[in-house]
């Protein structure tokens, strides 16, 4: 009798040291809110002048994401940035993105680190206001269309509901229609962009 009573209380100790390994630490499920910061880097061999002299710049944007199961997540963000104009002599230069995409999140609810891989699609629009051009009047030129988007990064939870999040992305494969002073000019640019982030994210379900 007395190893079946040793017996019992080795299994009994069991269920609270498993409740402890197997805590939650992480989610990726249910509605999701974030804010970020971030750094823009663009090419064009169209652009050339513009892409040396004024080749990047910060800026920041939010995201809302909807995990359907702690795998696959859709989103929706939108970022803003605003490039240097000294050397292009022009009165602004700024870069949009609208981008929706599928996330799909890796490790599990056990671990406070989850990496992430997305793909997704992007509406990118160049805006130069303002930039004097050969005969010393000033043009405002827009390139504005759709690219591809991917993307890859890491979210830590540093306690349910919020993580922090760092990334990078790439925009690639689209042509963009130019206007100049609110006229198509029949021209297409190859924009080329690369964007770091980190910021917060807020997951609504665990509220």
């Amino acid at each position: 009798m007395r190893y079946v009573f040793i017996l019992v209380l080795f299994f009994a100790g069991i269920g609270p040291l498993r409740a402890q390994t197997i805590r939650q630490r992480s989610t990726t499920e249910g509605l999701s809110l974030g804010l970020q910061g971030n750094y823009l880097s663009w090419s064009s061999d169209l652009f050339q002048f513009l892409d040396e002299r004024s080749s990047g710049g910060f800026g920041g944007g939010g995201r809302i994401g909807y995990g359907f199961s702690q795998r696959f997540e859709v989103f929706a963000q939108y970022d803003l940035n605003t490039l240097p104009t000294t050397d292009i002599q022009a009165q602004s230069f700024r870069f949009s993105h609208l981008t929706g995409g599928v996330r799909v999140n890796f490790s599990a609810t056990t671990h406070a680190l989850r990496p992430y891989a997305e793909v997704g699609y992007s509406l990118q629009a160049g805006k130069v206001n303002q930039i004097i051009n050969q005969n010393g009047d000033k043009d405002n030129i827009l390139f504005k269309g759709g690219t591809g988007h991917l993307g890859a990064g890491l979210n830590y939870f540093v306690s349910l509901p919020v993580a922090i999040s760092v990334g990078g992305s790439v925009q690639v494969g689209g042509k963009l229609p130019i206007q100049l002073n609110g006229t198509p000019t029949g021209e297409m640019a190859d924009v080329r962009s690369f964007r770091l982030s980190a910021g917060i994210i807020l997951f609504i379900s665990e509220l």
